[in-house]
Parts: structure tokens; C-alpha cells; sequence
């Protein structure tokens, strides 16, 4: 047994093939997962686009209707038709606005022919003649009409009206005062008498002819009417006239009532257009663009009451210290309760630049209203 053993010396020699061996084979392994690696991780990699077919067109929309087509041109015509005549009415108004203020010589504002009259007063009457007979509207002299008032509404019951707050006051004429634009592009400013009528002077509306058109508007109504002239006086005599206006909705306006001339030293306030105050009001631009929903605002100035003239002559007319200009023409002056006492009219200019303010009186009104036939609410309370 102990002749056969291998000698010290022989066997470490016979393990080194094998470590060897196995050095090579892990040299190969770990050589083998780096290229694998480097395929994996850095080999190019190449995108292919594939193209896709386009889809199918839409169907084509089916033809318009040649008949609604046709249908909507006209409409669209007669629009621009009935826009470029609003936008001719409208530029008139801008000329007239800029024309000079109304006076007694000239009220017309045009600088025209002119006769002369006595300072502070109308021209006289020339005749008593009653208003023309018969149906349909008519000129009216309102001088022949007698002034035993009231002549509609309440009758006088010696009571005392309490006077409005300045701010129901100011609601009271936005309500009922409205610009006036007459056919020929002269305007001015009214106000409503009755749900359906409005008076404003003869001039504003170019003196123009009963049957005439005139277009009322104002913020209130929230879009233009056109009106038709029914009454005026004659001219030389006054300066009257009345504006039916149909349309408008039942219940929208409230109608101003008139009274008598007031004392002097009362309040009074005047509403209107003047034309140096709405020429700063963007809604003026919009109305001058042709759209009748765009009104300026109303515009009120105070005063008192100087002196009423002329009554003796059944021709009151009111002198006060509310500031008025162009425009005003036709406007209502109330007192501090709510009732016309008299209508804008003209003023009077001196050389020392000094101004009077005149409004015809309330009680030439009311009998203007009377002969014409308008109806109106008299008020024979007084006002304390």
C-alpha cells in the first residue's frame, strides 16, 4: 500500500490544468456577457415610419336654399335702406345741433330773415279767429281759446300740494321729457302731456304743417317712435305744436300735468337737450351712428322765477334764471311739484353778455291744448 501513494512532489502538479482550465472558461464568460451587453445597449437602432392612408373626404354640405337666400338679401337690403335713412335723419340732427341758440328774433337758430319784435315778448296776435272746424288734425290758434281753466282734469279745490324731493323730481322728467327730431332735421326737445301725446314748440319742428313726421326718443323709451305733427299754432301767434306718437307700450311714461304760472321767487327746474351739454354724451355719437336705442341724458338746471309778463294779455310768459340754451326749445319748466308751468322757449341776449331765460306760460298752453283738443291733466292745487 505504501509503494503505490504519489510522492509529495507529484501532486500539485496535476490541479493546474484545472485552474487554468477554469481561468480561460471565466475569461470566455465574462468576454461573452460584455459583447452581449454591447449589443443590447449600443447597437443602432433603426425607426421605420409606416405610412398611413389618408382618410376619406367629408361629404360636401347640401346647396343653400336659392329661395331663403334670396329672401334674406332683401331683407338685408331693405336694412341697410332703412340704416342709411336713419344715418341721414341723424346727421341732420348733428347740423342742427350746431346751429346758433334759439331767440325771439330768430327762432329757428339759422340766422335767416328776421322781423323785429318787442324786446321780452312774441309777436302779437293778429287774429281771433277760432280753430279751423271739421275732423282730422288742424292749426290752432290758441290765443282764441278762452282761459276759463281748469279745462280738463282736476278742478280746482283750493288744496295744497307738498312739494317732490329733488330726486323724484329728477325722475319725473326722465321720464316724461324726450328729444324731438323733426323730418327736416330741425330738433329740440318735448315732453308727454298724455300716455300718447307730446308737446313741444312749432319751431322744433321746423314749423312744419300738421301730418308731418317727427321721431321722438330718449333714454326712457328705450328706442326711437316716430310721431306725427296733429296741432301748432299759427305762426306769429305762438309757438305750439303737438306730436301724436302711437307704439308706445302702455304704462312706460308718465305724462307731466300742468299748472298755473307760478309766483315770483319760486323754484322752478328746466329739462331738455341742449346742444352744448348732449354733444359731450357718448350715447349722442351711437345715435349719430343709427342706433335708436342710444339716447343722451336729460339734462336739469334750477332756478326761480323773475317775473311772469304779459298775462294781462292772456300771453303769459315766464322770465327765470334756469340756465337754457339751443336745444332746449320745447322742454318743460316745472315747479318744485312736479307741474309744467311753462315750455322753453327762447332768451334774450345783450351786448353786456347778460341772458334772459323765457318760457311761454302754462295757462297759454293749456288753452292751446283745450282748442286742439289734446288731453291733459290740469292741477289748480297750489304748491307749498
Amino acid at each position: 500500500m505504501a509503494e503505490n501513494a504519489p510522492s509529495p512532489e507529484e501532486r500539485p502538479r496535476a490541479r493546474w490544468p484545472l485552474i487554468l482550465g477554469g481561468l480561460v472558461g471565466g475569461f470566455l464568460l465574462l468576454a461573452a456577457g460584455l459583447a452581449l451587453g454591447w449589443y443590447l445597449f449600443y447597437r443602432p437602432i433603426v425607426n421605420v415610419a409606416v405610412q398611413l392612408p389618408a382618410p376619406p373626404p367629408p361629404p360636401a354640405p347640401p346647396g343653400p336654399d336659392q329661395a331663403q337666400v334670396k329672401a334674406l338679401e332683401e331683407q338685408i337690403e331693405k336694412q341697410k335702406a332703412a340704416n342709411k335713412q336713419i344715418e341721414d335723419q341723424i346727421a341732420l340732427l348733428k347740423e342742427r345741433l350746431k346751429a346758433d341758440v334759439c331767440t325771439i328774433k330768430d327762432p329757428l337758430g339759422k340766422g335767416g330773415p328776421t322781423s323785429p319784435a318787442p324786446p321780452g315778448a312774441l309777436p302779437e296776435r293778429k287774429t281771433d279767429a277760432a280753430p279751423t272746424p271739421g275732423g282730422g288734425p288742424a292749426k290752432v290758434t290758441p290765443a282764441a281759446a278762452s282761459m276759463d281753466l281748469p279745462p280738463t282734469g282736476t278742478p280746482g279745490s283750493g288744496k295744497t300740494v307738498g312739494k317732490m324731493t329733488p330726486a323724484s323730481l329728477a325722475q319725473a322728467l326722465e321720464q316724461a321729457t324726450v328729444l324731438v327730431v323733426s323730418a327736416g332735421g330741425d330738433s329740440g326737445s318735448g315732453f308727454f302731456v298724455a300716455p300718447n301725446y307730446v308737446v313741444t314748440n312749432h319751431h322744433v319742428v321746423g314749423r312744419a304743417s300738421p301730418g308731418t313726421e317727427a321721431l321722438i326718443l330718449s333714454k326712457h323709451l328705450k328706442t326711437g317712435y316716430v310721431g306725427t305733427v296733429v296741432a301748432t299754432s299759427q305762426p306769429g301767434q305762438a309757438d305750439f305744436a303737438v306730436i301724436k306718437v302711437d307704439g308706445v307700450p302702455a304704462g312706460s311714461v308718465k305724462p307731466l300735468p300742468v299748472a298755473g304760472e307760478p309766483a315770483s321767487l319760486s323754484e322752478v327746474v328746466a329739462a331738455g337737450y341742449p346742444a352744448i351739454a348732449i354733444a359731450q354724451d357718448r350715447n349722442l355719437r351711437r345715435l349719430a351712428a343709427g342706433d335708436l336705442k342710444a339716447a343722451p341724458e336729460v339734462v336739469l338746471t334750477k332756478g326761480t322765477v323773475s317775473a311772469i309778463q304779459n298775462k294781462e294779455r292772456n300771453t303769459p310768459m315766464v322770465l327765470h334764471s334756469a340756465d337754457i340754451s339751443a336745444g332746449n326749445s320745447g322742454g318743460p319748466l316745472i315747479d318744485s311739484c312736479g307741474r309744467v308751468v311753462g315750455i322753453n322757449t327762447y332768451i334774450v341776449t345783450s351786448q353786456q353778455t347778460t341772458k334772459a331765460n323765457y318760457a311761454l306760460g302754462s295757462s297759454w298752453l293749456a288753452a292751446f291744448l283745450r282748442g286742439a283738443k289734446t288731453p291733459f291733466d290740469w292741477r289748480a292745487d297750489s304748491c307749498a
